[in-house]
């Protein structure tokens, strides 16, 4: 244990960390530059011959006239940064033709409406598009498809290859293209390639995420204790995104205690948390378009039981050996196959299971993703610079399980975020407590989701 004098000055020096790393101008996202740099990179990875449609993502209706917050097409957004929907974006490999207008990106945008505006916000409109975005031809238009349809048709005679995203149906296709005999290719099959190394400008977003991700959990767990229910502290961890500019969580929270700390994606949030449990914080805020994906399992009380230690330390100890794994040229499943020999070896040690193929039964998901724009980012089978992935092993011991009942409702995951870099690697969320010591000192304080208001 941590004598307190140097738990306090601990706690207070990573809680200064969390909030000064977030105490910063967050009017940016990615520049101008960044989107440009991506179009030319797109373009140079086309076909000959080829044009690439890029559609907005669709308007979600909640219910009746309630629509959800919207959010862009990943494709959309890191080509160039529009974030209204109805917008479609048009690169060629070669000069396309429209009217009068020749170039090799366009973008179409819905029109200014001013009585609109007054109830939705303000759109960019042509003149905002290329001011704010640098796109070289921009242009309203209610409906771009049939614009789209003319730059087909106009161009057919040398056109060999469309790539379409994800947003656009078959039912759209089919009719943006009607005879024209060409290949049909994913936008995401560029993209997706573009993705996997980030860009400074990429890092620095992931980061700031991260840092808001981590002042969320500290938060979190310092607020946890017995009776609260588990959506307050996913309510507390959103409050603390919010406060701190993250437009979106990264994915739905997931807080699960006792029983539900072993469902992998729990995010039904209404148990009431008891003593003596542990519960399971999957939560990350999204900063301009870019996530963060971080978890901590703590004790409800303050103070891990022998089991739950024990667990515990066999995932913190899987995990550190598997970060030991990120480095330029790894296998991407390298981290995971060092998880699975740690823990397995570990369960065996416990008595949980008898043959080491069994460690399946509790730890049954892979141990890292890559991170960007989505919190599942496009992924490559090689480790290489600038990416970003998770290590999160984890163990999860049903009511039920082939063992003895005290290893029951025990279920355990911690989660980090490591850029591999040119000589090894850096976890992004290494400011983040998870040692027993770290945890239970933290826990000792109380954070803005149980300090009581006069």
């Amino acid at each position: 244990m941590f004598h307190r004098y140097w738990k306090t000055i601990w706690i207070v020096s990573i809680m200064g960390l969390a909030h000064a790393a977030v105490a910063q101008d967050d009017r940016q996202g990615l520049s101008m530059d960044f989107h440009r740099r991506a179009r030319e990179r797109f373009r140079d990875a086309m076909k000959d011959s080829a044009i690439a449609v890029i559609a907005a993502a669709p308007i979600k209706n909640r219910i009746n006239d309630v629509n959800y917050l919207y959010r862009q097409d990943n494709a959309l957004y890191y080509l160039c940064g529009i974030k209204e929907p109805n917008a479609i974006l048009v690169l060629a490999k070669q000069p396309i033709k429209l009217d009068s207008i020749e170039t090799t990106e366009m973008l179409f945008v819905e029109p200014r409406n001013a009585r609109e505006e007054r109830w939705t916000g303000r759109k960019l409109g042509a003149v905002g598009a290329k001011k704010t975005l640098g796109i070289a031809v921009a242009l309203e238009r209610e409906s771009a498809l049939s614009d789209v349809r003319k730059i087909i048709e106009a161009n057919k005679n040398r056109l060999k290859c469309v790539y379409l995203n994800l947003p656009l149906s078959q039912r759209s296709e089919d009719a943006l293209l009607g005879s024209t005999a060409v290949e049909r290719h994913r936008v995401e099959t560029i993209t997706n390639r573009l993705r996997v190394s980030k860009d400074p400008e990429e890092l620095a977003l992931i980061k700031r995420a991260t840092d808001i991700s981590m002042e969320a959990q500290i938060e979190a767990i310092m607020s946890c204790e017995p009776q609260m229910y588990e959506y307050q502290l996913g309510a507390t961890a959103e409050f603390i995104f919010k406060k701190n500019g993250c437009e979106y969580t990264a994915y739905p929270p997931i807080v699960g205690a006792g029983e539900n700390s072993v469902i992998l994606h729990y995010e039904t949030l209404r148990k009431k948390m008891l003593d003596g449990e542990l519960v399971v914080m999957d939560m990350a805020g999204e900063f301009r378009g870019y996530a963060s994906d971080l978890t901590r399992t703590i004790p409800v009380n303050g103070k891990f039981t022998p089991e739950q230690r024990a667990i515990y330390e066999l995932v913190l100890a899987a995990q550190d050996s598997a970060i030991k794994q990120c480095r330029v040229g790894a296998s991407f499943v390298a981290p995971h196959r060092k998880a699975v020999e740690v823990i397995a070896e570990g369960l065996m040690k416990l008595g949980l299971i008898k043959e080491r193929n069994d460690y399946s039964q509790y730890f049954m998901h892979g141990t890292s993703h890559h991170v960007g724009l989505d919190v599942h980012d496009p992924s490559s089978g090689t480790l290489g610079e600038n990416q970003v992935i998770t290590v999160e092993p984890g163990i999860y011991i049903s009511e039920g399980s082939p063992c003895d009942r005290k290893w029951w409702n025990i279920g355990v995951r911690i989660e980090d975020v490591v850029l591999i870099t040119k000589s090894g690697y850096v976890v992004l969320s290494g400011a983040l407590p998870k040692t027993v010591a770290e945890i239970e000192a933290l826990m000792e304080k109380k954070g803005v989701g149980n300090v009581s208001r006069k």
